[in-house]
């Protein structure tokens, strides 16, 4: 987590812009989720950049660098057969990027949040991968340093994001992969991620809320966005408070989508549906969606957690990663000039 000091100079920077001038947004409360692909670039995200951030929720992934940068080990230990990771090699990888400081130090975890999710019925990702997860996460936070570990892993899900009363059957496997389970993940997820003050209730979400910002603007030279499997843009939502005159701060959270789930496959469905703006508006959380994208090495728009945007995928020079951080890190600063609307774009789905 980010010092206090760290905190209270960059909450005095941020004051200067557009956005946090009427509402700061308190970058030490950054989190990430995300499902299948998302959550296992939440958890590498996580990992590479403990010292930014303090949270992470995990619906369908897996541990820090199970793939190894091999796809065929990603589509038969991290996704079928749990029984062949073997954790003290996931530990020992830890341990030399740690060394070669293309992570940030582990004991940043110590104090960290965690929330996992694996529905019972899933056949995409065994569920046996999110225990070895669990286990992973539990070997670096410390529940007497003030961390945490929630598992659930009782619902009866296939490979889905949940929501209360959103999509098809719980059960069901096929696009949009987010189900109605009578179950809030999101909610759940950014509760565990925010204790110190209950959340307030999920409210409307207000649809003009939901802005598009340029991507590909931030993507390291000399790639391109396609090359490196990211679209050109990505969306936030930015609760009405943190638009309006105020003081207190705006929290921040990273969603990322899972395979099949970008624009290009179900326009901004995730962004709309998956239930993160509802309890964004109430609690002045705001969301940032990164967008992945299909090219030849990647034909189901994935995030990229088996590497193939380059062998550096799952740390702090990775492309992608390096994209999604400096985009993150940009919002407080983004003005009415880098927020377009979305209401009636192409993709929009409301």
């Amino acid at each position: 987590m980010a010092s206090p000091f760290s905190v209270g100079v960059s909450m005095v920077l941020l004051c200067v812009f557009r956005l946090c001038s009427s509402y700061p947004v308190d970058m030490s409360s950054l989190t990430v989720s995300g499902i299948s692909s998302g959550g296992y670039m939440a958890v590498q995200f996580h990992v590479a950049y403990s010292s930014h951030i303090s949270g992470a929720g995990v619906v369908a992934g897996g541990p820090y660098w199970c793939a190894q940068g091999d796809v065929a080990i990603a589509e038969s230990a991290c996704m079928a057969n749990p029984g062949l990771i073997s954790l003290d090699e996931l530990y020992a990888a830890t341990t030399y990027a740690e060394g070669l400081a293309s992570i940030d130090p582990t004991g940043h975890l110590k104090d960290d949040r965690v929330w996992l999710f694996s529905g019972t019925k899933d056949s995409i990702v065994n569920p046996g991968v999110m225990s070895k997860l669990a286990q992973y996460y539990g070997h670096y936070i410390s529940s007497s340093s003030g961390g945490s570990i929630v598992t659930e892993f009782t619902v009866e899900a296939e490979h889905c994001f949940p929501t209360l009363a959103y999509g098809d059957t719980c059960i069901h496997l096929g696009t949009p992969f987010i189900n109605r389970c009578n179950y809030d993940a999101a909610g759940q997820i950014l509760a565990h991620m925010y204790p110190d003050t209950p959340l307030l209730p999920p409210t409307t979400a207000n649809a003009t809320n939901v802005k598009k910002i340029a991507q590909s603007g931030f993507v390291p030279s000399p790639f391109t966005p396609k090359e490196i499997g990211l679209q050109d843009y990505a969306y936030l939502y930015v609760p009405t408070q943190c638009n309006m005159s105020g003081t207190h701060p705006c929290k921040i959270h990273i969603a990322f989508h899972g395979c099949e789930q970008t624009v290009d496959y179900i326009n901004t469905t995730f962004v709309f549906h998956s239930g993160y703006n509802e309890w964004a508006e109430s609690n002045n959380i705001i969301i940032v969606y990164p967008q992945a994208r299909a090219n030849d090495l990647n034909p189901k728009g994935c995030f990229d957690w088996w590497g193939y945007a380059g062998p550096d995928y799952a740390t702090k020079i990775g492309p992608q990663m390096v994209t999604i951080y400096k985009m993150t890190n940009s919002v407080p600063s983004m003005g009415g000039d880098d927020l377009q609307d979305i209401v009636g774009d192409t993709k929009w789905s409301w």
